[in-house]
């Protein structure tokens, strides 16, 4: 791989998994026994691999079912972060594109007290980027949709959805994934600190999960 391969990568599957109408329109042509499959096969392509691509795709579709178990983590500073906000007078809400309510996601992970309101894309019947689940969480927190930032770490589906809605984007990105973002960025949570003590909006939404 060249150098750049882990990057492309990851800015392709953050694109992808903003985009439903892709997402659609490869269940609907290749179902969803071999959906995996193909979406092997466009990240290989993506960092350049050649060959076989099925095999490849078949292979990495193998290891993941035998090995690969899906876990939530919940960085170490999110905690102490969401506490330090919610004592400046913030309303701080969890938003995601997940289909099922998070409010029993984030009573697992200790952090249902720091919530003042979840809401799911299922709930919203929207999908982010559509600017109305953004518009709704906005209502949620009852605030305008300028006093409201939203935090999130994907540039396609968190930062484009919360400017079409109105919403002050914030980036969060600790890999370096999106070095030309056209909104503000910062690399840890802790650093939403300095944004509570600036003062630029009423509102925040935290969004850590896709």
């Amino acid at each position: 791989f060249d150098e750049a391969a882990p990057r492309r990568l990851e800015r392709w599957q953050h694109e992808y998994w903003s985009r439903r109408d892709w997402i659609t329109a490869d269940l609907e042509q290749h179902g969803e026994a071999h959906f995996w499959r193909r979406y092997n096969e466009r990240q290989l392509t993506t960092v350049g691999v050649t060959g076989p691509l099925a095999d490849h795709a078949a292979q990495m579709d193998a290891w993941f079912r035998a090995e690969f178990t899906p876990d939530a983590l919940v960085p170490p500073d999110v905690r102490d972060t969401l506490l330090h906000l919610r004592r400046h007078g913030w309303v701080v809400g969890l938003v995601s594109n997940r289909t099922d309510d998070l409010a029993p996601i984030a009573e697992t992970h200790g952090l249902d007290d720091l919530f003042d309101f979840t809401l799911s894309a299922g709930q919203a019947g929207a999908w982010k980027p559509d600017p109305a689940i953004f518009l709704r969480a906005a209502q949620l927190a009852d605030v305008l949709p300028g006093q409201a930032v939203y935090v999130g770490d994907n540039y396609f589906a968190d930062v484009v959805g919360a400017q079409s809605a109105g919403l002050i984007p914030v980036l969060i990105d600790p890999r370096h994934v999106f070095p030309d973002a056209d909104c503000r960025v910062i690399h840890t949570i802790a650093e939403l600190r300095s944004l509570a003590a600036e003062g630029r909006a009423a509102s925040i939404h935290l969004t850590d999960l896709r």
